[in-house]
């Protein structure tokens, strides 16, 4: 940062076609107008500043984009974001942060309609950049939102896996960057200088636009590999330039493999740490009473955990589990928890199992002893994000039923720095069918009539939601129980990874 110079943040909007479609990539470009207090006359994306009121750049960019060119959330949906870079106008005494995103139209978006800022627009291709008259490096932030084919394709199983937990879908995006460097685009690169610039690169799509709301466990464990990678092979003298590129790969696919056999023994701490915690609790009663819901195998293995564990004192556990729509996690829970059980110890009768519900919760919690669940991604200040459903039951538990203990079972990967982008707080919608696929026929038919005559009805299907940490009594990793001062120096230190592995991208 330049202390003579004025600081603006702005973002900076690549509003594109479908990759996959008959014109491939394209963005708009919009010619500045005489009116504009900068670069006027010059070619640009839709772009601006950064205002104190906004709750993150994503949300700037999308009140910008809706006042330069009226489209919506209706008309477009985030592709991916670009890392934030910088860059000096001495002329205009201005050091720029610019926040790159590109923004894809949907099926039937409504046409651009530029302001005053405008005189015209087209949609180019990113090799016609160059002969355009454009704004100073818009190129820059081009290719911070270019991805290559191979990459693309890796981003979209991220994305469309709505199946797998944050752990698994950690492992998937290790095994994906695992096949690059194997026989992928990184497998032909010639210099280590390349490889180290393109595996860094690869890792932050994959954390960063893969799967935002399950990020912090993709995050953690690709960025603590890289700092693996660092440590082992670039921090010579003669940096990366000193290490055979031979050593460099071997070393990477090492490494990656190294973090996958970890991950998967991960869990059995936790597990353990949390028996304890209700062992060291237990009042004498003979049934422990828990309530969960979702799909989480971190809680699949605590509960595992703990039901053998008490089944030795001769202790029983009825476990309550909320059938988690719109997908129904819940069923495919318990299947999996009894498998488990069935193949560690030949059944257990020391376990009652009930399914109910999500609107039922209030019947289970009443009694509960625990209200257990995952977490998706923590943040700093200990608010834990988690299948929807989550606040709801956390709420009602700790309302009717103060004694029940609400405890949130997560790995340390799952924190996230303060640096967290707000916008991803927001709930995550996804494909309505997916509610829809549960009614009766007639109902479908019936509510599809009625917005065809004009009504306007949506059907929302969420996914996640975030606890406050005001609602939760207990932070379970497998280091043991957390405080919110640990779980903020976790924080920290994921922030101060990032900074050391991609500072000079």
């Amino acid at each position: 940062m330049v202390s003579h110079l004025r600081q603006r943040a702005v973002v900076s909007s690549f509003i594109c076609t479908p990759p996959e479609s008959p014109s491939g990539f394209t963005f708009a470009l919009f010619k500045r107008s005489q009116q504009v207090s900068t670069y006027p006359g010059k070619w640009a994306v839709c772009s601006g500043s950064i205002d104190p009121t906004d709750p993150s750049p994503e949300d700037a960019a999308k009140r910008e984009i809706l006042e330069e060119t009226t489209l919506s959330d209706a008309d477009i949906f985030l592709l991916r974001k670009g890392k934030p870079f910088s860059l000096v106008d001495e002329a205009l005494r201005t050091e720029w942060t610019i926040h790159p995103f590109a923004w894809q139209l949907k099926d039937g978006a409504k046409p651009i309609k530029f302001d005053w800022e405008h005189t015209e627009y087209h949609f180019i291709k990113p090799a016609e950049l160059d002969s355009m008259d454009h704004v100073p490096q818009l190129e820059v932030g081009l290719s911070r939102i270019l991805v290559s084919p191979e990459t693309g394709k890796d981003l979209a199983v991220l994305r469309d896996d709505h199946e797998s937990g944050a752990k698994a879908l950690a492992l998937k995006a290790l095994e994906l960057l695992l096949k690059a460097v194997q026989s992928g685009e990184l497998a032909s690169l010639s210099t280590c200088e390349e490889f180290w610039k393109e595996l860094r690169w690869r890792a932050w799509h994959l954390a960063k636009n893969g799967r935002p709301s399950m990020g912090a466990a993709i995050e953690a464990v690709l960025f603590r590999t890289l700092e693996n990678i660092r440590q082992m092979f670039l921090t010579s003298p003669d940096g990366v330039d000193g290490v055979l590129l031979s050593l460099v790969r071997s070393g990477t696919e090492a490494a990656i493999k190294a973090t996958i056999e970890a991950k998967k023994q991960a869990l059995e701490g936790l597990a353990v740490h949390f028996a304890e915690l209700v062992e060291s609790r237990h009042d004498n009663e003979v049934i422990t009473k828990i309530v969960t819901l979702s799909s989480s195998g971190t809680v699949t293995q605590s509960l595992a955990t703990i039901v053998k564990r008490l089944a030795l004192q001769n202790l029983s556990v009825k476990l309550s589990v909320l059938e988690s729509r719109p997908k129904f996690e819940g069923v495919a829970f318990v299947n999996t928890l009894l498998k488990i059980l069935e193949e560690q110890s030949g059944g257990n009768t020391n376990l009652e199992v009930e399914i109910v519900s999500d609107a039922s919760v209030s019947t289970v919690v009443a009694d509960a002893d625990y209200l257990i669940f995952g977490g998706d991604k923590v943040i700093p200040n200990g608010d834990v994000s988690n299948k929807i459903g989550s606040l709801t039951a956390a709420i009602v538990a700790k309302t009717l039923n103060p004694k029940c203990s609400v405890v949130a079972l997560f790995e340390t990967d799952k924190i996230t720095g303060s640096g967290f982008d707000a916008g991803h707080m927001k709930v995550e919608y996804n494909d309505e069918a997916e509610v829809m696929d549960a009614w009766p026929t007639s109902a479908v038919l019936a509510l599809e009539m009625n917005q065809k005559l004009g009504y306007h009805v949506k059907v929302k299907n969420a996914y996640f939601d975030w606890v406050p940490a005001k609602y939760i009594d207990h932070y379970i990793s497998e280091q043991g129980l957390l405080s919110r001062e640990n779980i903020e120096q976790q924080g920290t230190e994921s922030e101060e990874l990032e900074k050391r592995i991609f500072g000079d991208l």
